[in-house]
């Protein structure tokens, strides 16, 4: 653990999973090579596509399908829509994709849910086996398209959450030049540095090169909090034989905060604590720094009569460091003052993981078929550090800086060390001409392991969890009602295993949330316009419950989830690009001692809508007008009924812009245009009551070569 924070990149070991990936990868070419065909290179223009209504993604499965051909709620950002909207991180993206919920955290990095839980992350295919929550995310600029799946996806995740998955998809080197930038500022000193060049690095263009550099300096709506980042962004790519193509990447990100915010507290009888919407009660003394590093290596070959290999592999190591005060007490009414907590703590966290598959076609029984099998490994290690000091009561919570600065060193120190790994097969069966039927299944092995690290004294790793051979199934039948509509059925489940132990003292058999999805996709306008409509219903099994005994739990919680969702996105005339989502949820306790039937997460909305559209007419001769709006019904979180909850609100944004030629542009983009006040997250008595974003505005220059 490094104390003060460390910016500085630590020595990769002599000997990864990464290099030992693609040694056998390479291996498994070199054998492959003296059977292969030459196969003709398709080269993906992803300019080609219709930004608002792309017609493939790679999510949930391994290889680019058709949307329509996916048999779950799935949504695609592209590059182009990324741009048009402002989206800079993760938390704006999931601001706009239906059916997710945004929660803000820690000031900088944002919770998400969708059907109830917290998503799963995948970087170009490889699952994280890690919710996506409260972590540092790299900016999208270093993202060809985003890529969100809604409801589980054991068969390539393994172990995770039945909320969905993010899919990043990275931008590769380029082999036509170019060079596009854009400067912005904005309310709060908020200024904004992007940068992106690419192309051939020779004549023959078989290798490429693909960089982004960004930078943001900035404050918030509320007082004192200033926030620093970098980021840094190089990909190669090489075609080292015929039919044989080598990627490389490397992204480093850094953010350094000052007094960030956990919002408010309330008042100690459960009331919002109502202060204006600037007011910050948080020392000026706190502080949060992160730094992200990843490499990514992939090797892919084409063999013969279609067929494709390719191994990744990816590693990423994460430096953060905290030291904060903050209100552990609601407020007192009488006197306004309030405990506050004080802690510093420190984290090291390596993650390396590896995936090797192959794909394509075959024929039984004279129709044509395609098969994916593959296998893959992670193992994430987190180093943790703390050291929690003296409160200090009786703080004016208008006060915050009256709180002493503490000073010490970690006192306590733990490990983490996460283990997952599987093989699986997914294969997409033509049963008829207007039917195709799809298997997928899993056999994951998972172990979870602890020990204490120094300052504690040290301990070896004890496995708390531990499961062989865990299947997870997927099914789904498609229905090709015409060549651009389907309507389909699907299963899919995943487990999450736990740690709890039953009177036996063995540990509890892993949670399995299942979901069974009704729905149809349809690609109209000649491509231009895409839409989708779903009915889902989930269950989340065997959630440990506890006894009357101490420590002794038996799997039998459940939990329901169903809901509705529609989607549109595209082109519907020349001259307008738009997007809608709507999305309907009820989730409650299944089997549960004294909650059956309540609502179980209260986090997100029985109802929202996200609309966004983008008019630029010829007859404007370059001007062109944006809007959007988000709307949520009302949302209790760990509020109390009637007491402290956000009713139901409206959230609409404006664009306005000039492009002076087909190169340079200029756009002022207005959040919270009618600046409703509203809160984006409803916490406890001490903390996460937090308001969400006044009015704001945003200049941008974007300039391309």
């Amino acid at each position: 653990m490094k104390k003060p924070f460390d910016t500085a990149p630590r020595p990769a070991p002599r000997r990864t999973l990464m290099g030992l990936c693609l040694g056998a990868a390479l291996a498994g070419h070199a054998a492959a090579h003296a059977v292969a065909q030459e196969v003709p290179q398709v080269v993906v223009n992803a300019s080609l596509e219709e930004p608002y209504a792309p017609s493939h993604a790679t999510v949930g499965g391994k290889t680019p399908q058709r949307l329509v051909d996916i048999p779950q709620s799935a949504t695609v950002f592209s590059a182009e829509r990324i741009r048009d909207q402002n989206l800079f991180t993760l938390g704006d993206l999931m601001q706009q994709a239906p059916g997710v919920s945004v929660m803000p955290f820690d000031g900088a990095n944002p919770d998400f849910r969708a059907r109830g839980y917290a998503m799963e992350l995948s970087y170009d295919g490889i699952p994280a086996s890690q919710a996506g929550s409260g972590q540092q995310e790299f900016e999208l600029a270093v993202y060809e398209r985003v890529e969100v799946l809604r409801g589980p996806s054991g068969v390539t995740a393994g172990a995770g959450q039945p909320g969905g998955v993010i899919n990043f998809v990275r931008k590769r080197g380029s082999r036509e030049p170019l060079f596009s930038g854009t400067v912005s500022v904005g309310s709060y000193d908020n200024r904004r540095v992007e940068l992106d060049a690419g192309g051939p690095l020779n004549a023959a263009g078989t290798l490429r090169a693909r960089a982004v550099a960004t930078f943001q300096d900035r404050d918030y709506f509320h007082d004192t909090t200033h926030d620093r980042k970098w980021l840094g962004y190089l990909a190669l790519d090489a075609d080292v034989a015929r039919g044989t193509t080598l990627s490389f990447a490397f992204t480093r990100q850094v953010d350094d905060l000052d007094s960030t915010t956990m919002g408010l507290p309330a008042w100690s009888d459960g009331a919002f604590f109502e202060a204006p919407r600037e007011t910050h009660v948080y020392p000026s003394w706190n502080r949060m720094a992160w730094a992200t590093s990843q490499a990514e290596l992939e090797l892919a070959h084409k063999l013969a009569a279609g067929w494709e290999v390719r191994a990744r592999a990816v590693r990423r190591s994460v430096d953060k460091f905290y030291k904060d005060g903050y209100p552990s007490t609601g407020v007192n009414r009488a006197t306004g003052t309030a405990t506050y907590a004080r802690r510093m703590a420190g984290l090291d966290f390596e993650r390396e993981a590896a995936d090797l598959f192959a794909t394509g076609p075959f024929s039984l029984f004279g129709r044509r078929h395609s098969l994916t099998v593959g296998y893959n490994f992670d193992r994430r290690v987190a180093d943790n550090q703390s050291v929690t000091y003296a409160a200090v009561p009786n703080v004016d919570v208008f006060d915050p800086d009256s709180v002493p600065e503490p000073d010490g060193n970690f006192t306590r120190g733990s490990a983490n060390r996460v283990t997952q790994s599987g093989a699986y097969a997914q294969a997409r069966l033509s049963l008829a001409d207007p039917f195709t039927l799809t298997l997928g299944a899993r056999s994951s092995n998972y172990r979870n392991e602890t020990r204490n690290i120094a300052p504690t004294p040290e301990t070896a790793f004890i496995a708390t969890t531990r499961e062989r051979g865990e299947v997870t199934p997927s099914a789904a039948l498609l229905w090709h009602i015409a060549p651009e509509v389907n309507a389909y059925v699907s299963y899919a489940d995943i487990f999450f295993p736990q740690s709890q132990m039953d009177a036996q003292r063995r540990t509890l058999d892993p949670r399995v949330g299942s979901q069974v999805e009704i729905g149809a996709k349809g690609v109209f306008l000649d491509g231009r316009l895409n839409a989708s409509a779903a009915v889902f219903n989930a269950r989340d099994r065997n959630r440990a419950l506890a006894t009357d005994v101490v420590d002794v739990y038996v799997p039998a919680g459940d939990v329901k989830v169903r809901g509705v969702e529609f989607e549109i996105g595209g082109r519907p005339l020349p001259e307008l690009n738009l997007t809608a989502g709507y999305t309907f949820l009820r989730t409650e306790y299944g089997v549960h001692p004294t909650l059956e039937g309540a609502e179980w997460s209260t986090f997100e909305p029985k109802h929202s809508l996200k609309l966004y559209a983008r008019w630029q007419p010829a007859w404007m001769r370059g001007l062109f007008l944006g809007g959007g709006m988000t709307a949520s019904s009302a949302l209790l979180g760990t509020g109390e009924r009637g007491l402290r909850e956000q009713g139901g609100y409206a959230v609409a944004n404006a664009q306005l812009g000039y492009a002076l030629d087909r190169r340079l542009a200029v756009t002022l983009a207005v959040n919270n245009v009618f600046d409703r006040t509203y809160w984006a997250r409803v916490g406890g008595l001490n903390t996460y009551n937090i308001y969400g974003d006044p009015r704001s505005v945003l200049l941008s220059v974007r300039g391309s070569y």
